[in-house]
C-alpha cells in the first residue's frame, strides 16, 4: 500500500482513484483501464475500490467528470468584462495548454472517451456534458451581444460550434503528431478567419480581439 494512504480522506481517496484512471485512459484507452489496473496505479486493493466506487463504470463517469472539470478551468480568463476578448482568450489558452501539456492536455483524455464511449455505455452522458461545455461559448456570445461588443445578429450557437471545430480538429492533428497545427500561420490564422466572421459590427469595422488589426464587417448580399 502507498505511503500515507490510511490518512487519506475518503473524498481524496475517490478523487486520487480518478485521477490515476484518467492516466490510464490516456496511456491504455478507456477499456484498458481496468479494475486492477486502477488499483495498483492508486497504490490500493482492488477490492478497496469498491468501498469507494460501486462499479467500473462509476469510476470512469468520475473521471469524466474531472475532465470537465479541466475543460472549464481552461476557459478560465482574468476578467469578464469584454465578452468578445474573453472568448479569444479561451481559444488563445485551449493552445498554450497543448504546447505546454502535450499528451497531458486534457483533450487527450477526452478523446479516449469519445472514442470508447459507445462500447462503454457512456456515449449518451458524454453527448450532454459536451453540449453543455458548448453552450457556455454560446453564452459568451449572449453577453457579448448584451455588451455590444458582438452584433446582434450573430448565431451564438454557430459560433459555439465553429469554435468546437477548430478545437476537435487541432486536438486530433496534436494527437496524429501534426505539430504544424500550432504555428500561427495554421492555428492563428484559421481562429481570426472565425472571429471575423462574427466579430465586425454590420456597416462598419471593429478591432480584433488580439488588438493587431481591423476586420472588416460584411453586407448581406442583397435578395433576388
Amino acid at each position: 500500500m502507498a505511503s500515507g494512504s490510511r490518512r487519506m480522506t475518503a473524498e481524496a481517496r475517490k478523487r486520487q482513484i480518478a485521477e490515476v484512471t484518467l492516466d490510464l485512459i490516456a496511456e491504455h484507452g478507456l477499456r484498458g483501464a481496468t479494475m486492477a489496473r486502477i488499483a495498483a496505479a492508486a497504490g490500493i486493493r482492488q477490492a478497496s475500490l469498491y468501498t469507494h466506487f460501486e462499479s467500473r463504470r462509476a469510476i470512469l463517469l468520475a473521471a469524466l467528470d474531472v475532465v470537465y472539470e479541466k475543460v472549464y478551468a481552461s476557459r478560465a480568463t482574468p476578467t469578464d468584462e469584454n465578452s468578445l476578448e474573453r472568448l479569444r482568450q479561451m481559444c488563445d489558452h485551449h493552445l498554450e495548454l497543448w504546447a505546454t501539456q502535450g499528451d497531458r492536455h486534457h483533450a487527450h483524455q477526452l478523446l479516449e472517451f469519445i472514442s470508447g464511449a459507445r462500447s462503454e455505455g457512456l456515449r449518451e452522458i458524454l453527448a450532454e456534458k459536451h453540449l453543455a461545455s458548448i453552450q457556455q461559448f454560446a453564452q459568451v456570445v449572449r453577453d457579448g451581444q448584451n455588451e455590444g461588443t458582438i452584433p446582434k445578429c450573430v448565431d451564438p450557437d454557430q459560433v459555439a460550434w465553429l469554435i468546437t471545430g477548430w478545437a476537435f480538429a487541432g486536438d486530433v492533428s496534436h494527437l496524429m503528431g501534426f505539430k504544424t497545427f500550432l504555428e500561427p500561420n495554421v492555428s492563428t490564422h484559421w481562429l481570426d478567419v472565425i472571429f471575423a466572421s462574427f466579430a465586425a459590427t454590420p456597416g462598419g469595422t471593429t478591432p480584433h480581439p488580439s488588438g493587431n488589426r481591423v476586420v472588416a464587417a460584411k453586407t448581406a448580399a442583397p435578395s433576388a
